[in-house]
């Protein structure tokens, strides 16, 4: 194997998420500085200023980690959730949530430098799913190929979080949420499918029957996990769906005042926080 492969092991879900670390925290601390230049652009220059730079980052990134530029374009199907595919669907689910997730840090950013929230969240849009566009294009140049799957589902994620941000009452109903159990001692901790699952969860608290009684500290929740999708070819394969009771915990941080906190548990889910039923799709 080549010492480039086993670097796109780590680095295909790493880079998406470090992206939106990059814009849920290093986007706002520049727009926080005392940069003459920045403070004198107005909210459109921004927005362009930023996506140039995000083109550019992924652009160099690629070049030096991905080999970008090293073959001819060319794409490469993957597949979708089947069984016999590399991580039984659980990237597709990473490509639609990082999208979705990007899309509102950067739909949040827009809208904090002027922008209406409609205006935001279709720019966020727009800059999500052209960003992440713009890395499969780059993979095309490279020997991994353009995946026509991850561009899909890349779309739908980028235009579910248009939807949940220009929908006050849905996203009081309707969260999209990943769920990680830490594991220090695995240094790919982004990809780590073994250790994720992929959900929608639906707030009780935000049911207008619901919301008044002891239901509304609870949620509902359907997801997708796999299991035993490793280097180890003896591992047993586990493509699974399950239904979850759970604790709101953005509704008990909410109540207590802790509203950034209660946004964060709008986008993670905390392990060991629900009661679950799961199916293995490949029994």
């Amino acid at each position: 194997m080549r010492a480039k492969a086993h670097c796109r092991s780590y680095y295909n879900g790493p880079m998406y998420t470090r992206l939106a670390l990059l814009f849920l925290f290093v986007v706002p601390a520049a727009d926080a500085t005392d940069s003459t230049w920045w403070s004198e652009l107005d909210k459109s220059q921004r927005v362009t200023w930023l996506n140039v730079a995000g083109v550019g980052f992924i652009t160099v990134w690629g070049t030096v980690n991905w080999e970008y530029g090293d073959r001819a374009p060319h794409a490469e199907r993957e597949g979708w959730f089947g069984e016999n595919t590399k991580h039984g669907g659980a990237d597709k689910l990473g490509h639609s949530y990082t999208t979705y997730a990007l899309s509102h840090a950067l739909s949040w950013t827009y809208e904090d430098w002027g922008y209406g929230a409609r205006d935001a969240a279709e720019l966020g849009a727009w800059s999500s799913f052209g960003l992440m566009g713009f890395m499969e294009f780059g993979d095309s140049f490279s020997e991994f190929g353009f995946s026509y799957e991850d561009f899909i589902m890349n779309a739908v994620g980028s235009y579910a979080a248009y939807v949940m941000y220009t929908q006050p009452r849905l996203r009081e109903v309707l969260d999209f949420r990943v769920e990680y159990r830490t594991d220090l001692s695995t240094f790919d901790f982004f990809t780590d499918y073994e250790r994720m699952k992929y959900l929608a969860a639906i707030k009780f608290d935000g049911i207008s029957q619901l919301k008044s009684t002891p239901a509304r500290y609870f949620d509902f929740q359907i997801g997708y996990f796999t299991r035993g999708y490793t280097d180890d070819e003896n591992a047993n394969k586990e493509r699974n769906v399950y239904v979850a009771l759970g604790l709101n915990l953005s509704h008990l941080f909410n109540a207590h005042g802790y509203k950034k906190t209660a946004t964060f548990f709008n986008y993670v889910q905390i392990p060991e926080t629900y009661i679950d039923r799961s199916k293995d799709l490949n029994d």
